[in-house]
């Protein structure tokens, strides 16, 4: 269970996506959107001390102090989100039209909130993001503005509520082995040794090019690439550097895209 909004899971990402493509062909992956912010009013997440919006911006800075990975809180002083269902809605339409594009639209929508500091609760910005997907935007547009999308997301509450999340992210890994729930932010190390106890696979390695990463995840944090190849920060922005891919930065930390995808994340 999830939400695109939720900095415990954008902080999971180098542990996920690595898990993700080195057993690609053994996982099958459904999203649930849990909706974590439905609005401000009465909102009150005494764990964190938020009260408001810009409560936000400083948990987001000290999330990201903690674990290594980038985030840019800005928007949370600039433009705040109002709440998570606009993007959650839009993430089960999306799933309603072409699901073998919603976790590539989930993504998107991270970094641009995460990394560029974006709204992606406003209807332009989706509209974008779908655009960029090569979806057409008008039947998008029609789930919904006619409540299918919004009948898919609500179906995801419920099951949120029927698996028993009691944050997120929380995972649910089912295979021929067993059964795991995870709760929370965690290691690719605990992420790893519960898929493989479930799934009966065995271990693979890293991926060792660096060429092959950047072929594999496009957009990533250091700590995502490091995450992949099984080096160290400092080994794999050095590799990084010298396999050409083009590096910004984003919040406390580096961003690293192949040429094709810098402009369009600028």
């Amino acid at each position: 269970m999830t939400d695109p909004i939720c900095s415990a899971c954008w902080i999971l990402e180098p542990a996920w996506r690595s898990l993700t493509e080195r057993y690609r062909d053994l996982i099958e992956v459904r999203h649930v959107y849990g909706g974590l912010l439905r609005g401000w009013q009465g909102f009150h997440d005494a764990g964190n001390g938020i009260r408001r919006p810009e409560d936000v911006a400083h948990h987001w800075d000290e999330f990201s102090e903690r674990s290594g990975q980038p985030i840019n809180s800005s928007v949370w002083l600039s433009d705040p989100i109002d709440s998570s269902y606009p993007p959650s809605i839009a993430l089960a339409a999306v799933r309603l039209m072409a699901p073998e594009t919603e976790e590539a639209f989930l993504r998107r929508m991270r970094e641009e909130l995460f990394l560029n500091g974006r709204n992606i609760a406003r209807p332009e910005v989706l509209d974008e993001l779908v655009t960029e997907l090569g979806l057409p935007v008008a039947p998008y547009r029609e789930l919904v503005e006619n409540g299918a999308a919004t009948t898919e997301f609500e179906r995801d509450l419920v099951l949120t509520h029927e698996l028993g999340a009691r944050g997120f992210p929380t995972l649910i890994l089912e295979g021929p082995d067993g059964r795991i729930k995870l709760h929370g932010w965690l290691g690719l190390d605990r992420l790893e040794e519960a898929f493989l106890s479930v799934s009966g696979a065995v271990r693979r390695p890293p991926i060792a090019s660096v060429r092959e990463a950047v072929d594999r995840l496009g957009t990533g944090t250091s700590l995502e690439y490091a995450a992949l190849t099984g080096l160290s920060v400092a080994s794999v922005e050095q590799q990084l550097t010298e396999a050409g891919a083009e590096l910004r930065a984003a919040g406390k930390g580096k961003v690293w895209s192949p040429p094709s995808r810098v402009q369009e994340l600028a």
